[in-house]
């Protein structure tokens, strides 16, 4: 039962159907979906002196695929037990090298471009999901660009977030109601997030944020948006574009509302729409091209930070002193608690992969002073989700700790140790390395401003039985039951 407006409540069922990724980024799924998908790559492989352990599996170029992409985290997490932290496996006709040691991440996201790169990775993605090709394609070019959301740029990006969360979340007459409304707890928080951020970030119908009018356009055009996001969200999640006759509907729709040209008649544009449409232009695309670019990048900076919401508020709702500690402490200037409950969250569910193209045969010396070679054409893959994240002998405690990144002094935990030795990366659901999200401020401070919004506005309650087996470790990361969605 929800209400949006000031001082009204909301009951939420649990609504559980989608994965975070930390985009940042690179999702669950987009390994998933690269690794069954890949091109060729026959021939009677076999161990060499130095390399790290061989695992095929039983079926000729097929090898491991099905298993991984089944659950990932936990067929990682087999091979880890048979062979260490560090194997390579067969899967689709690709070999790839994982690598769980998190002491030695160090070495994979600092190598030279010319050793490890993951542009090249990039480009696949790009073109089998969105079917973006960009010429002579720098991903270090597109980071510098995507500084612009942070730094100076960001209390602008923050404060349109606020004006159009309070749009979104104060201005729907449907959610102005003063009587209780039932929302599935995924719905509300993924479209609550998405609104707004699309607003933010690709402007508005017009540049005045208290006019109705605009509100009124800009609630119509952000939920048509929305509508067709969702749609493309799950077909990417179910690696299935090209096998699902209503993927093109969806696709062909998008590009019409993202066109370039109607993207450069919005007020309010942010700074970064503006310099990656001059990028675009600068390496000489045509609208057409520009307008699928626009959509990759709608997904890549939207698709996480619902997820991330919904695993907030559904812990926050959970566990009551949690929700006391973080609400006592909304009216100070220093949200230490919301903070920690947020990394927690994160630390349990986002799942990204990190992967580097082997580009030359090279050496990989890890922390403990073991050196294996890599084979170029190779594919070596983080999953820090198994480690640092998931491992118990970092976190000995399983269960959710809201204040787990807390000193006792009140000051932000950073010291984390795994075999007596300090982890410079113990939880990294943003990536890390040259290649962390730049996005990560932003969309921080947009969890948290709609965090608060939905507890000093509303009032929230979780309808007897909906909170089911919840954990995100039963779920594989972010990527939750699709079931769940309709039992609200």
């Amino acid at each position: 039962m929800i209400s949006l407006s000031h001082g009204s409540k909301i009951h939420c069922g649990l609504s559980l159907c989608h994965i975070l990724n930390t985009r940042a980024s690179h999702t669950y799924y987009l390994g998933l979906l690269d690794l069954t998908l890949n091109s060729f790559h026959i021939g009677l492989i076999s161990r060499r002196p130095g390399e790290p352990p061989l695992d095929k599996g039983f079926i000729p170029w097929l090898g491991h695929a099905l298993e991984f992409g089944r659950d990932a985290a936990k067929f990682m997490t087999d091979m880890r037990k048979k062979h260490g932290d560090i194997y390579t496996v067969q899967a689709a006709g690709k070999f790839v090298t994982v690598l769980l040691d998190p002491h030695s991440y160090e070495a994979v996201l600092w190598e030279s471009r010319s050793k490890l790169d993951f542009g090249q990775y990039a480009r696949i993605l790009m073109d089998r999901m969105f079917e973006v090709k960009l010429p002579d394609y720098d991903p270090n070019a597109e980071k510098c660009l995507q500084k612009t959301l942070q730094n100076k740029n960001l209390p602008t990006l923050t404060k349109a977030m606020f004006f159009n969360l309070r749009t979104i979340l104060l201005s729907d007459p449907d959610r102005a109601s003063q009587q209780w409304k039932e929302e599935g707890l995924f719905h509300l928080s993924y479209n609550s997030l998405i609104y707004p951020g699309f607003l933010t970030l690709y402007g508005n119908e017009g540049k005045d944020y208290e006019d109705s009018r605009n509100q009124a356009k800009d609630l119509a055009f952000s939920l048509e948006i929305y509508t067709e996001f969702y749609k493309l969200d799950r077909l990417l999640m179910k690696a299935a574009r090209s096998i699902l006759s209503a993927g093109w509907c969806v696709w062909k729709h998008l590009w019409k509302l993202l066109s370039v040209k109607r993207l450069d008649c919005r007020a309010n544009r942010s700074v970064w729409l503006d310099s990656y449409k001059q990028h675009l232009v600068d390496l000489g695309l045509d609208e057409n091209m520009q307008t699928r670019a626009m959509l990759l990048q709608l997904w890549s900076t939207q698709s996480n930070a619902g997820p991330a919401v919904f695993w907030l508020l559904l812990f926050l709702l959970k566990y009551p002193s949690a929700m006391a500690a973080v609400q006592g402490e909304m009216e100070t200037a220093h949200p230490f608690l919301v903070n920690s409950a947020l990394n927690e969250m994160l630390r349990l569910t986002a799942a990204p992969f990190i992967t580097r193209e082997v580009l030359q045969d090279m050496c990989l010396r890890l922390a403990d002073g073991r050196e294996y070679s890599l084979r170029k054409g190779d594919r070596l893959c983080l999953f820090p989700f198994i480690s640092p994240q998931m491992d118990p002998e970092i976190y000995e405690e399983p269960e959710v700790k809201y204040d787990r990144f807390l000193n006792s002094d009140g000051t932000e935990k950073t010291d984390f140790y795994k075999g007596g030795k300090s982890l410079k990366y113990y939880s990294m659901p943003w990536g890390a390395g040259i290649n962390v999200c730049i996005g990560k401020f932003l969309a921080v401070n947009s969890i948290k401003q709609l965090d608060y919004k939905f507890h000093h506005c509303w009032q929230l309650v979780m309808l007897a039985g909906a909170d089911g087996d919840w954990s995100p470790t039963t779920v594989g990361g972010l990527q939750v039951g699709e079931g769940w969605c309709r039992q609200y």
